[in-house]
């Protein structure tokens, strides 16, 4: 990350060794003069920050919209930063915050860059802490930790941040909080406090009531996205008695404590990050919906494996319903595997496969070297050996030059006359590839004579006529300089 040089970034924090009576440059946020930044990295994360915990996306944007004027440059790109974050406070039980940097510059519409330095900002007022710091390291193996093997894949760390309220917010709100740090707690107000909640209670009511549409309470609104589409269970005729029955039939529930439901979530949510369409899903709903499998012995893997399997619509609305229909669907078919399912987790690793590992690598570097100082020389030799006694065996080679066609056909197509003074194309390579002089070529017939005499009068006219066009040649040109002379001298 680039230094941030720009100028009043810490401006808003107090001096105390200056003179009260030293006239001062004046801010346009007062407020912030009273406020000092949290600009070491050590203080910003989850375990040393000084800011408590929120779970609620309304008191994450009322705690930024009160900080925000307390740094010199964050502003209303800040705010739509925050609100991006209180909108994933919901797939989170403790309100953690995946911070994903090409998604938040997609629905933001600005770059990377914007993007890091107001979360900085938000870091530096208190707002967000660091839960885990994005890395390379591969995810699915921390997840599975002995259980991970082969084949599970690899995925990133991501950066998750846990939007908290500033000691400075809870103050000046009027909120008495019990506990330092994170882990402390809202137990009541102040009467300036208690003033600002209810004044809050009835704005919100009152915004409530003139809204359009119907209002429901938290437990029936669904938790995943809008705009999807709705699975029908079933008719509507059966009274709610009825079906309570029925579903008591067909999955025999047995009571589930506080301790097994906490499990049961904290198993679901592992199901959520490993099945894609669970994601928005409200854990708890989901829990609620795989408790039969739950409770018959099946593992987050066993799980994920199954649910990987389902068809899913395009566009799904509430996945926990979705889960709950699919369940007693496939029941009733008997399409579910039974209470021990073919899948089953990988066998743990206590070290010792990592250890082999090593072994063997050490083994097999070993062998190398042993082979490279002791057998390699030796089978070099051997074959070298071999090589020569290959060549000694096989006969000289004779070489016999390649034609495109028999040299006899195409001697027999010319005059016998044509290689009277040469040899033959043949012998010519078998002279050249030995290094030996090429014969006179063939002897020809005595009846072949008068055609030879033709060929040598034939010669004789050829140099004849050559030798006549060169003298017109030169007469030619004589002739026209002297017309040129007399053309330029006309006396």
């Amino acid at each position: 990350m680039m230094p941030d040089h720009t100028p009043g970034r810490h401006a808003c924090r107090k001096d105390h060794t200056k003179n009260s009576s030293t006239p001062t440059k004046t801010s346009p946020r007062p407020a912030a003069q009273h406020f000092e930044l949290i600009t070491q990295r050590e203080a910003q994360e989850i375990r040393s920050t000084a800011s408590r915990q929120l779970r609620r996306a309304n008191d994450f944007l009322a705690a930024a919209r009160y900080m925000v004027r307390h740094h010199p440059q964050a502003g209303a790109t800040t705010i739509r930063l925050a609100t991006a974050f209180a909108a994933r406070m919901h797939r989170s039980r403790h309100g953690h915050v995946a911070f994903n940097l090409d998604a938040t510059v997609r629905e933001l519409g600005v770059s990377r860059r914007t993007i890091l330095n107001h979360a900085r900002y938000l870091r530096e007022l208190g707002l967000i802490a660091w839960v885990e710091h994005g890395s390379k390291h591969n995810v699915v193996r921390t997840r599975r930790g002995n259980a991970f093997g082969p084949g599970d894949g690899y995925r990133g760390t991501a950066t998750i941040y846990a939007p908290v309220a500033p000691p400075d917010f809870d103050r000046r709100q009027g909120h008495r909080v019990r506990g330092t740090g994170y882990r402390a707690r809202l137990i009541g107000y102040t009467d300036k406090g208690r003033a600002r909640a209810l004044a809050a209670v009835r704005s919100r009511a009152r915004r409530a009531r003139t809204a359009p549409g119907r209002r429901c309470t938290p437990s029936v609104v669904v938790t995943s996205a809008p705009s999807h589409l709705q699975v029908v269970t079933g008719e509507k005729k059966n009274t709610r008695r009825s079906r309570q029955q029925t579903g008591a039939r067909r999955w025999p529930r047995t009571p589930f404590t506080a301790g097994e439901c906490q499990q049961a979530i904290a198993l679901t949510e592992q199901v959520q990050r490993e099945v894609w369409w669970l994601y928005t899903a409200c854990s708890r709903r989901l829990a609620h919906a795989l408790r039969p499998l739950i409770a018959a012995g099946w593992s987050a893997v066993q799980l994920a494996a199954e649910l990987a399997t389902w068809g899913v619509p395009a566009y799904l609305k509430d996945a926990a319903a979705y889960v709950r229909h699919e369940l007693r669907r496939r029941q009733e078919r008997a399409e579910l595997p039974p209470a021990e399912p073919a899948v089953r987790d990988l066998p743990g690793d206590d070290g010792s496969r990592y250890e082999a590992m090593l072994r063997e690598r050490a083994t097999k570097a070993s062998a190398f070297w042993r082979y490279a100082e002791q057998t390699r020389p030796a089978l070099r030799n051997e074959l070298a050996r071999r090589r020569r006694h290959r060549r000694e065996q096989e006969p000289p080679h004779v070489y016999r030059p390649l034609l495109r066609e028999p040299e006899e056909d195409f001697l027999a197509s010319l005059p016998a006359e044509t290689w009277a003074d040469t040899p033959t194309p043949r012998d010519i390579y078998r002279a050249r590839a030995l290094g030996q002089q090429p014969g006179h070529g063939r002897d020809v017939a005595t009846a072949d004579s008068e055609w030879l005499r033709h060929l040598h009068e034939h010669a004789a006219a050829a140099r004849a006529c050559d030798a006549l066009r060169e003298r017109w040649s030169e007469e030619w040109q004589q002739d026209s300089i002297a017309d040129i002379g007399r053309e330029a001298d006309p006396r």
